[in-house]
C-alpha cells in the first residue's frame, strides 16, 4: 500500500509483503514507532503521549474478507494512544465521524483489554490526586494528567512551594473534574483526556438576601445508556456556625446555565464542621458532613426541593471523630456500596480497624462488617512489618474499583499503603514527597477514564 509509506512511520513487516491470491490479499503490519506522525497542524504534543496499546504490534489483515472500507483504518487507529487519536479527529470530517462513533470505542477498549500489552498500556490508572494544584493556568493541571505521569504511581500529588496556590480540585464525576481557580474566582468543567474545558462564571443575585459565602462545592454527572456524559450539575453549600433549620444551596445546572440558589427546611437543625470537605457523591446524591447526626443528604436531579438526614453508626467510636475532628475515619461510595471505615487513633485500643456498610439507605441503617485487632494484621514490607503495633494510620481513601482495598498514610513511615479487608496485609502503595500533609480532606480518588466524553456544553443565557 504505497500510501503507508516511511514518512508516517508504519511499515509492512520487513519479511512479509503483499500477496495477492486470486482476488485476495493479506497485509502483515508492523508498528515500530509510538505514534504515526499526524498532518503538521496537529503534529504538536505527540512526543509526550507514552501510553501507546500497540507498541511493537503486529496484526494481519485481509482485504478479502475485510467488512467494509473501514476496517482497517479501525485497526490502524485502535492501535494509537488515546490523546492522538482525538488529535487524528481534525485530520478530517470523515475521520472525525468514524472516531466519534460508539461503535469505534467500544472496538478500542475491547482491543485494549485483550491485548498482550494491556497490563502495561491501558490509557487509565487510579490516582489518588492532592487536591491544591500550584500551577498557574489551567492547561498547566491538565498537562499534569500525561500518561508519564501517572503510569507508575498510584498518588499523584502537584505541589510547588515557589508558587502561591492557585486551583483547588473541588470533585470528580464520570471521568470529568471540577476545579476552583482561586485568581479568578471561577470554576472549570475539565476532561483531562482530552483536555477540554468550560469556565462557569459566578452568579451575582440572590432570591434569598445578599450574597451569602459559600463552600464544599459537589459535583455529580449523568450519564445515558452509553455511559456519554450528558448533564452535570454543582451544588454549593453556606456556611453555617451555628445549628440552624435550613440549608442553604446554591446550584448550577449544565442544561440551564443558570445558577439557582435554595433554603431547603431540615428535619433536625444541623451545623457543619470548622474543617469540612467537598461532599461524598452516592448514586448521584450529595452527603455533607455535619456535627451529631452524621451527614445531610441532597438529590440535585430527582429532589432538589428537600434534604435528609442519615446518621452515622451508632457503635462507632463518636468521642474519636469530635477529639480528632473525625480524621480517623471515612466515609465514601464504593462499587455501590456506602462504607464507613474508622481507625482507632489509640495504639492501645482492642480494635484498630472497623468497617460498616450502609445496608438500608432509606431507613439508614449501618451493619457491622468487621472490626480487626492489631495482632491480626500483617505485612511482607519488613520495615513496615516491624511498625505495624505502634504505627499510626490516618484513612485515605477506598479503592474505587476494589471492596477489598483501603488505602491509609502511616504517620511514622511518611508514605501511603494499601489495606486489604480480605486477608488483613498492609503493603507500602507509594512513599511520595509531601505525604504528611495527606488527609482524606485533601485527597480526591479519580479514575481516568477509558474513553473520554465531551464536556456537555451548556447554553449561552
Amino acid at each position: 500500500m504505497s500510501n503507508l509509506n516511511s514518512s508516517n512511520q508504519i511499515h509492512n513487516d520487513g519479511d512479509h509483503h503483499q500477496i495477492p491470491t486470486q482476488n485476495r490479499v493479506i497485509i502483515h503490519f508492523r508498528f515500530q514507532s509510538r505514534v504515526i506522525t499526524p498532518p503538521s497542524s496537529i503534529k504538536q504534543n505527540l512526543s509526550s503521549d507514552s501510553s501507546f496499546p500497540g507498541l511493537d504490534d503486529t496484526f494481519t489483515y485481509d482485504t478479502h474478507n475485510a467488512p467494509d472500507s473501514d476496517s482497517l483504518l479501525y485497526e490502524i487507529l485502535s492501535r494509537l494512544p488515546l490523546k492522538s487519536v482525538f488529535k487524528f479527529k481534525c485530520v478530517s470530517k470523515h475521520w472525525q465521524t468514524l472516531i466519534s462513533q460508539r461503535s469505534f470505542s467500544q472496538f478500542y477498549i475491547s482491543r485494549m483489554l485483550t491485548s498482550n500489552t494491556a497490563s502495561c498500556s491501558l490509557p487509565f490508572r487510579i490516582l489518588l490526586l492532592y487536591r491544591y494544584m500550584y500551577d498557574r493556568k489551567i492547561e498547566d493541571i491538565l498537562d499534569r494528567f500525561c500518561p508519564e505521569s501517572y503510569s507508575s504511581s498510584v498518588l499523584y500529588l502537584s505541589r510547588d512551594k515557589h508558587l502561591d496556590m492557585k486551583f483547588k480540585v473541588l470533585a470528580v464525576s464520570n471521568g470529568l473534574m471540577l476545579c476552583w481557580s482561586f485568581s479568578n474566582r471561577v470554576y472549570h468543567v475539565c476532561d483531562p483526556v482530552t483536555r477540554q474545558w468550560v469556565t462557569l462564571g459566578r452568579k451575582k443575585v440572590y432570591k434569598y438576601g445578599p450574597s451569602p459565602s459559600f463552600n464544599w462545592e459537589g459535583f455529580v454527572s449523568s450519564v445515558n445508556e452509553d455511559n456519554v456524559v450528558t448533564s452535570y450539575r454543582i451544588v454549593r453549600v453556606g456556611k453555617l456556625n451555628s445549628p440552624s433549620n435550613y440549608l442553604s444551596l446554591d446550584m448550577y445546572s449544565s442544561e440551564t446555565a443558570e445558577w439557582v440558589d435554595y433554603r431547603l427546611p431540615c428535619p433536625n437543625p444541623i451545623a457543619f464542621p470548622k474543617h469540612g470537605a467537598g461532599p461524598i457523591s452516592f448514586n448521584e446524591i450529595l452527603h455533607w458532613f455535619i456535627y451529631d447526626h452524621g451527614m445531610v443528604a441532597f438529590d440535585p436531579y430527582k429532589d432538589p426541593k428537600s434534604c435528609r438526614i442519615i446518621p452515622f453508626p451508632a457503635d462507632r467510636d463518636a468521642q474519636s471523630e469530635v477529639t480528632n475532628d473525625g480524621l480517623y475515619r471515612l466515609c465514601d461510595g464504593c462499587q455501590g456500596k456506602f462504607r464507613f471505615f474508622q481507625v482507632a487513633p489509640d495504639t492501645s485500643s482492642f480494635y484498630c480497624f472497623s468497617l460498616w456498610d450502609l445496608k438500608d439507605y432509606d431507613k439508614g441503617e449501618w451493619c457491622s462488617e468487621f472490626k480487626v485487632t492489631r495482632s491480626d494484621l500483617s505485612s511482607s514490607d519488613p520495615e513496615l512489618k516491624s511498625w505495624l503495633m505502634k504505627a499510626t494510620f490516618l484513612p485515605l481513601s477506598f479503592h474505587p474499583f476494589d471492596l477489598d482495598i483501603v488505602y491509609m498514610r502511616c504517620v511514622e513511615l511518611a508514605c501511603v499503603v494499601s489495606y486489604s479487608l480480605h486477608n488483613r496485609k498492609l503493603e507500602v502503595a507509594c512513599k511520595p514527597t509531601g505525604v504528611d500533609a495527606l488527609t482524606w480532606r485533601v485527597v480526591l480518588p479519580f479514575m481516568i477514564p477509558r474513553w473520554p466524553t465531551p464536556v456537555p456544553i451548556s447554553p449561552v443565557p
